[in-house]
């Protein structure tokens, strides 16, 4: 009855009616990415490796629709931290998902004329949302160790406009998004109640998707031409991060 009463009292991590929530792939020791672009001249490739904390890319910006940059800033999907929610249904079956979003908040860059002059325009502007449901199954170790397997499917979309003249008229437009699997076994480590660290292998397959860049062919945007096609990726990382249940 004492261990029985001791269990109840720390809440052990799995049993029915807990409320998870936390922040999932905080640090990336190691991740790579193979992104695939379909063009009218044949697939490009972007591979890439990486390490980060709180943030991670590694080659989805370029790489694709004759060159142009399609998507602001770093936006590697699956190296974003994101917050995920979870709630035990029965003991140790999981439901849940997560949440990812990103977005620009504007900015200029100033480029010298030669003259003694220069010339300013914004920034590329950019956004990225993500949501990943998903299911899980809490095995416990001991009262300090668990495993937490996780899977399900996720869905990403960006878009991005940047400006190809001084005047600001004349802008470049794309989008992107995928559909896929994700597979995220982690280890739960709880040194005290209610709080755990996580660490742990992930396996991300975006196997269905598509981009559109429409680009203007001159500095005048008389006319501009649309390129797009297929797009899907790979990602395998090692992750770690936090998590808190009520």
């Amino acid at each position: 009855m004492s261990s029985a009463a001791k269990a109840e009292d720390k809440g052990s991590f799995g049993e029915q009616g807990q409320f998870i929530f936390g922040a999932d792939r905080v640090f990336s020791p190691f991740a790579y990415t193979s992104n695939s672009y379909g063009e009218p001249g044949g697939n490009v490739t972007v591979n890439g490796t990486s390490t980060s904390f709180l943030w991670g890319g590694n080659g989805i910006a370029g790489g694709a629709a004759n060159g142009n940059q399609f998507v602001a800033g770093n936006p590697n999907f699956y190296s974003a931290p994101r917050v995920g929610f979870d709630y035990t249904i029965i003991p140790h079956l999981t439901i849940g998902g997560e949440l990812f979003a990103w977005f620009t908040l504007g900015g200029s860059t100033s480029t010298p004329t030669g003259n003694g002059t220069s010339v300013s325009g914004p920034n590329p502007s950019g956004n990225e949302f993500g949501i990943a449901p998903r299911v899980g199954y809490i095995i416990g170790l001991t009262d300090i160790l668990s495993v937490w397997l996780r899977g399900g499917f996720s869905y990403y979309v960006a878009n991005t406009s940047s400006n190809n003249n001084a005047n600001g008229n004349c802008n470049t437009n794309g989008s992107l998004n995928t559909f896929g699997i994700d597979l995220d076994p982690q280890l739960v480590i709880s040194p005290i109640p209610h709080f755990a660290f996580l660490a742990g292998p992930t396996l991300d397959w975006g196997f269905t998707g598509g981009y559109s860049v429409t680009a203007p062919t001159d500095q005048s945007c008389n006319r501009a031409v649309t390129t797009s096609g297929n797009y899907n990726a790979v990602n395998f990382s090692l992750n770690a991060g936090l998590i808190g249940w009520l």
